[in-house]
């Protein structure tokens, strides 16, 4: 399970830098330290702010033959799932920042991390030790965290390229903790539902 794990970043890693070049080159490109520009300056900074959204389209546009190949990945032992995150939920999360994660004083790499994101649920079990072990030995450019939390139950691999970038996620899920997974997700969702009808002024 571990080769395919293995295999599987491999292919990502080599597709992110490649997008992320190709990114780097196009017109919509704002060149943002991603490290020092916070999550709170972003109501009142259009150009990042729209760095933002475009490169979510960008990705969008030029993921086809990514998705393709990623399919390829699924197995009887790993199902892989992949989407880019929703212009509202880019909203959400900024206005979440700002007002539960020290007022928005948080480095936008660190908020906006996932803008593009996989997942792998996994039928053979993947511990966090053993998904760390990989990427210390292997990939010692990404970064890995067990980002289990109030019943979810996941390690997140992130693939990044310097403080310009903007990284990717790798979700690892296991088989065995996938209800309550989404369970969480759910509720998260269920956040973001009363927070969109809330800001368009349609309370009841």
């Amino acid at each position: 399970m571990l080769d395919e794990l293995d295999n599987l970043i491999n292919f990502i890693q080599t597709e992110y830098i490649k997008l992320t070049q190709k990114w780097e080159r196009s017109s919509l490109y704002i060149r943002t330290n991603l490290k020092t520009n916070l999550v709170c300056d972003l109501p009142d900074n259009k150009p990042i702010l729209d760095s933002i959204v475009n490169y979510r389209e960008f990705i969008n546009q030029n993921n086809i033959q990514l998705v393709f190949n990623l399919l390829r990945f699924n197995t009887k032992t790993i199902k892989i799932y992949f989407r880019t995150k929703a212009k509202n939920s880019i909203e959400l999360k900024i206005n979440n920042y700002i007002k539960n994660h020290e007022n928005g004083k948080v480095p936008i790499s660190k908020c906006f991390n996932d803008l593009f994101g996989i997942r792998i649920i996994s039928t053979e079990k993947l511990t966090f030790d053993m998904v760390s072990n990989l990427i210390k030995t292997k990939y010692s450019n990404l970064k890995c965290i067990d980002s289990s939390n109030n019943g979810y139950k996941a390690t997140h691999i992130y693939f990044r390229n310097g403080k310009y970038a903007f990284q990717w996620e790798l979700q690892v899920w296991n088989k065995c903790d996938e209800i309550n997974n989404i369970i969480s997700h759910e509720i998260y969702k269920q956040d973001y539902i009363k927070w969109e009808i809330e800001n368009k002024g349609d309370k009841k």
